[in-house]
């Protein structure tokens, strides 16, 4: 697909962004203006970014709070020169991130790191609705680490660890292209530091549904243990028949070059 989209792009930059290119439904990052001025620890009190409703806490917090992480903080961000960050101090703390508008498909993109122990869930995940009761209700696909050192994901079939090795400390670029409607995803987790990455897929915890939020948790207690992330990001997935288009279009522009 890329190199096909390379392609196009060589031949038509504008239909190639038309046909391959991902509509952004909602995306946030803690640089962005509206939480300024930073480093924000009250980041939760602020609708940022666009496409999303305000942050909300959930009720099985037990302890634990918000903060930003980068320049004048712990330089910890996982892009630019801030993030958000989670700390779970004496319990855990978890925050949902409703969608302004849910979604049946598309694509879900975030980065993290996990500068703390491992204990107990820690944890990103796509639900349903935004139920605020726990950080599981109507949870679709998780993932994380989970009383360990390295990555993980749960999905109907239960618990998976992820061979990434030692996954603390660095930065993991995580995308899920979703399927609500079937109940069905492939996830994808790359260390921007490399030397790892994988691609899993199979289905979600329900189907015939939608994802209206995504949360995140920290629950490895005491001082020091932080869960950092940003450019949490929802895109729609172009349609197999404009690709099928995009690849028509390609061959006729090619054809037309080289018969000038």
């Amino acid at each position: 697909m890329k190199t096909l989209s390379r392609l196009l792009a060589a031949a038509s930059p504008l239909f190639a962004a038309s046909v391959f290119g991902q509509t952004i439904v909602a995306t946030d990052n803690a640089g962005n203006s509206q939480y300024a001025p930073q480093p924000n620890n009250n980041w939760a009190s602020i609708n940022g970014g666009f496409g999303f409703n305000t942050w909300t806490s959930l009720a099985d917090t037990s302890g634990g709070g918000t903060y930003m992480s980068g320049v004048g903080s712990d330089n910890r961000q996982v892009d630019g020169s801030y993030s958000f960050a989670l700390y779970a101090g004496s319990g855990s703390y978890d925050i949902s991130r409703p969608l302004a508008s849910s979604m049946a498909s598309g694509d879900f993109s975030i980065l993290t790191r996990f500068d703390l122990s491992g204990s107990g869930p820690n944890l990103v995940n796509l639900r349903t609705g935004n139920n605020t009761a726990t950080f599981g209700s109507g949870e679709l696909l998780s993932f994380g680490i989970v009383g360990g050192n390295q990555l993980s994901y749960t999905d109907s079939t239960g618990f998976h660890l992820i061979s990434s090795g030692e996954a603390r400390g660095d930065v993991w670029d995580w995308n899920v292209d979703f399927d609500a409607a079937a109940g069905t995803y492939s996830l994808s987790v790359t260390n921007l530091g490399g030397g790892f990455s994988d691609l899993v897929t199979g289905n979600l915890e329900a189907d015939n549904t939608t994802v209206g939020s995504f949360a995140v948790i920290n629950s490895s207690t005491g001082n020091g243990q932080n869960l950092i992330f940003d450019q949490a990001t929802f895109a729609t997935i172009p349609e197999p028949s404009a690709v099928i288009l995009g690849v028509s279009g390609l061959a006729t522009l090619l054809l037309l070059r080289r018969r000038r």
